[in-house]
């Protein structure tokens, strides 16, 4: 301060006096100057230390309440970014992702995943079975704080909340969003992630609570200064002139305001003393000056350690800032470890994760590129990454394999991105990693189930193709040829390939097609035409049997009897028809020449009646042509009984072989999609495992069924032994005959001991549960509307047991029941029956199995055929 200008000219006498006095009223004058100056400066240098120190402790406490808050709700990121992957998110993974949360974070009360704004995860359970299931909608503060949140499509903090579970706490919503192409924006919203956390626990692990000295407020000023809201604290600092700081959190922005707890002037008293105290002592202008060089020394090193001070909370505001956008970019790759390497792509870091997921311990990673660690596995083309690498773009899902301590392969997909600091430097790469050892597993499984399911195929095509007496053709619901075999090229001379796709009626005469289809809309009172005509009746009576014309590729023209059978998978859904066709043509032919030669002996004898002799000779050649004839009809009746027998095996396997090959298709489509999921592959695995078990059953069983009808006996030779359970056996029998006897109104019973434990032949059994079972509906229930088979069992003694296959269907006659297990007898001869089913039971089971069979059976009580069985069938010659 510049002293004031001397006074006016006085008269002379006033200025003698002056002369004696002035040095000392200059020095009096010039002390409280320098005094006044002084207090001013120690007032303004004491605020100023004071606010700089607070400035710099306020820079420390707002980094530890940003790092508290990003430690606090870092599960978010995490379970955002798992939902993100897999489109959602089982309970087991979510239990196991933030349970270790919850127990490294003490202030965190409960994580909750709301889809569709339902609170269906939580965690911790205990402590909060309020939560669970809470609807967002019927809170309305809770509510707004979610459609906020999802307005703003990004995380969103709350604070203070009066919790449901009790107490007060923070809360961050956020809200989740995954990728649809379908959607206007690109993104689905899923529904909302909460991490909810203890108010008071928050600030005292972000040290708030232990600031000896100081008032400290938090406020929230989104929403403007006049609408601010108090979240803890002291109240009012504002207007005392605090100091502020605004502290970024991961959703929301909270000014921190802090004032020393006795206010700004608190030191005026001492500093008043220590001015008057320096007032006395100062008697000297020099001494004052001095003085003052000295207090300016020491207000520069105040000022040189508040700069350092305010130095030290920037850099640690930064290194905070970094380590939240690191946090950031790797929760955005949504991956289950963190690696880190420097600028010569050397493993500088890798998280605990890795060595858990990988079982690979990181000394022998640390330090090392990626391809250059000892745990790597060959097979891998580097020199495309290293090149990658050396443009520094970022990568993602390399894949590649590591050995494991214990020497087994595990298989990994990383993913990474380039780090440049502030000058735009390349400092390295940054990034994830996931194991993936799992989803190699099940495609090694789904590629062997596919291998098995091709020759599952193979083996049903060999099948078919060894039918070669009969002509197999399969169309689909369209009538569509799908299945052309062996036996129809040999019979009509047409090649597979030329005929896959086309209709069966360019096999008919169209003249017969059409005859037929008028016939049919006469029965049925409705109009059939084209291809409905073959499968009219089959639709509704399952099969049917009938003679038609073929055509034969050089327009010859056979008689033949074919069979067309609707197919049907296990639930009832019609899948297309199979037809079997054999050539009665021979038949049809003796026919006639039987008819012509009965005319001409006719001619003959009424002609010549001295030609009788050489007429009854040729009515003798006549009559053997005839028992040829019969013996040619008998046969064709045979063929027709294959036929008719085959049905039920074959179009078994052509259903399940349809049904595999669709889920196979779904879940090589799924797995494509990258929408492959373990409890998916599991069920495939299951279903697949199923349909190749029945496939080979029913292929098993037809050609059993070729056996027994070629030789008229049991073919021995393809029988196997082997300990079975009774029960098993009999349920395997019902899982083939369900198809058949799903679309009917008859119900099936057993009663087998799950203890019955037996040493033989489960084949030729089933065989003989299968033919029974037929019987049961082709005869015992016709044109019934209800009906029940029962099969039961029960051990006799330690060697021996009783099954019984018993109906309440029509029952027989005594000359039907004694003639019943006769070769070739039947009650439905021209109507699919061959006589043979009773006839193959009786063999199998005196023969093979070494038992005894009895049938019981009145008219209109039904049949009960009771068997006694070894429990050790006997060796069966040559096995």
């Amino acid at each position: 301060m510049i002293p004031p200008h001397p006074p006016p000219a006085a008269p002379r006498r006033p200025w003698a006096l002056l002369v004696w006095y002035w040095p000392a009223l200059l020095s009096v004058l010039v002390g409280a100057l320098i005094v006044t100056g002084l207090l001013r400066l120690h007032l303004q240098t004491d605020r100023a230390a004071a606010r700089g120190q607070l400035e710099a402790q306020l820079t420390l406490l707002r980094a530890r309440i940003e790092a508290t808050a990003q430690s606090t709700f870092s599960p978010t990121l995490g379970l955002e970014a798992m939902i993100q992957l897999d489109g959602d998110i089982s309970e087991e993974r979510f239990e196991r992702l933030t349970s270790r949360a919850v127990k490294l974070v003490p202030q965190l009360r409960s994580v909750v995943a709301a889809p569709d704004d339902v609170a269906r995860h939580v965690f911790p359970r205990a402590g909060n079975e309020r939560v669970f299931g809470l609807v967002y909608r019927s809170i309305p503060a809770q509510w707004a704080q979610v459609q906020a949140a999802r307005a703003q499509r990004g995380p969103l903090i709350v604070a203070p909340v009066v919790l449901v579970q009790g107490g007060m706490g923070i809360i961050q919503r956020t809200p989740v969003f995954l990728r649809d192409a379908a959607a206007p924006d690109g993104q689905r919203y899923w529904g909302v992630v909460s991490v909810v956390a203890d108010l008071e626990r928050f600030m005292q692990v972000a040290g708030l609570e232990r600031q000896a000295g100081l008032a400290l407020e938090i406020i929230d000023e989104r929403e403007g200064r006049q609408a601010a809201r108090h979240i803890w604290g002291e109240t009012r600092l504002a207007e005392a002139g605090a100091v502020q700081q605004v502290a970024q959190l991961p959703g929301g922005l909270w000014t921190l305001l802090a004032l020393p707890q006795g206010g700004w002037e608190s030191g005026l008293a001492w500093q008043s003393a220590d001015v008057m105290a320096s007032l006395i002592g100062a008697a000297l202008v020099t001494a004052l000056l001095a003085l003052l060089g000295r207090q300016r020394h020491v207000l520069s090193q105040r000022n040189e350690a508040l700069a350092h001070e305010i130095e030290t909370g920037r850099q640690a505001s930064q290194q905070l800032q970094e380590s939240q956008a690191r946090f950031r970019s790797l929760a955005a790759l949504a991956s289950d470890w963190v690696w880190e390497q420097d600028a010569e792509l050397r493993f500088t870091y890798i998280s605990r994760t890795a060595e858990e997921a990988s079982n690979v311990h990181s000394s022998s990673v640390l330090g090392h590129r990626r391809w250059e660690s000892p745990a790597i596995a060959p097979g891998v083309d580097w020199e495309a990454h290293k090149a990658q690498l050396a443009r520094h773009e970022p990568f993602r899902d390399l894949e590649y394999s590591q050995y494991t301590e214990d020497g087994t392969l595990r298989h990994v997909s990383v993913s990474g991105t380039p780090i440049f600091d502030a000058d735009g430097v390349f400092r390295g790469y940054r990034g994830t990693g996931r194991n993936i050892t799992p989803a190699k597993q099940a495609e090694a499984a789904l590629r062997q189930s596919q291998a098995d399911l091709m020759q599952a195929r193979d083996r049903l095509q060999a099948l078919l193709d060894a039918a070669i007496e009969v002509a197999i053709i399969a169309t689909d619901l369209q009538g569509r040829m799908m299945l052309f075999n062996r036996g129809a090229e040999r019979m009509l001379d047409y090649r597979e390939e030329d005929m896959l796709g086309k209709s069966p009626a360019l096999l008919h005469l169209p003249a017969e097609v059409e005859a037929r289809g008028l016939a049919l809309s006469a029965e049925l009172g409705r109009p059939i035409l084209g291809f409905e005509t073959f499968v009219a009746l089959a639709q509704r009576d399952g099969i049917e049997t009938r003679e038609w014309t073929y055509l034969r590729r050089d327009g010859q023209a056979l008689a033949v009897s074919l069979s067309v059978t609707h197919v049907r998978d296990r639930h009832g859904t019609p899948l297309g028809y199979l037809g079997v066709a054999r050539d009665i043509s021979a038949q049809r032919q003796a026919e006639r020449q039987s008819h012509e030669l009965h005319a001409e002996l006719e001619s003959r004898v009424s002609r010549r009646t001295a030609e009788l002799r050489e007429a009854l000779a040729h009515l003798h050649r006549a009559q053997d042509e005839l028992l040829r004839s019969e013996k040619l009809a008998a046969l064709g009746s045979l063929v027709a009984g294959v036929a008719h027998e085959l049905n039920t095996p074959l179009g078994n396997c052509l259903t399940t072989a349809s049904t595999l090959d669709e889920r196979t298709r779904e879940t090589r489509q799924a797995f494509v999609e990258g929408q492959m999921r373990r409890s998916s592959l599991a069920s495939y695995l299951d279903d697949a495992g199923a349909a190749t078990a029945i496939l080979l059953r029913g292929l098993g069983t037809a050609n059993e069924l070729v056996t027994h009808f070629k030789q008229l006996s049991v073919d021995q030779t393809s029988v196997q032994r082997r300990q079975y359970r009774l029960d098993a056996v009999v349920d395997d029998v019902l899982s083939l005959m369900r198809a058949r006897w799903k679309t009917t109104p008859y119900r099936i019973r057993t009663d087998i001991p799950p203890e019955l434990e037996l040493d033989g032949y489960p084949g030729p059994l089933s065989q003989v549960l299968s033919n029974l079972m037929l019987n049961a509906l082709l005869h015992a229930f016709e044109g019934r509307d209800s009906g029940e088979l029962s099969i039961s069992a029960r051990a006799l003694d330690a060697q021996q047991f009783e099954l019984v296959v018993a109906d309440d269907g029509l029952g027989m006659s005594e000359e039907v029941r004694r003639r019943a297990f006769d070769p070739f007898f039947t009650t439905k001869m021209g109507r699919g029956g061959t006589g043979l089913g009773l006839n193959i039971v009786y063999n199998i089971i005196t023969d093979i199995l070494g038992g005894h069979v009895e049938l019981h059976s009145e008219p209109g009580r039904g049949s009960r055929f009771v068997f006694r069985l070894p429990r050790v069938a006997p060796e069966l010659k040559g096995h």
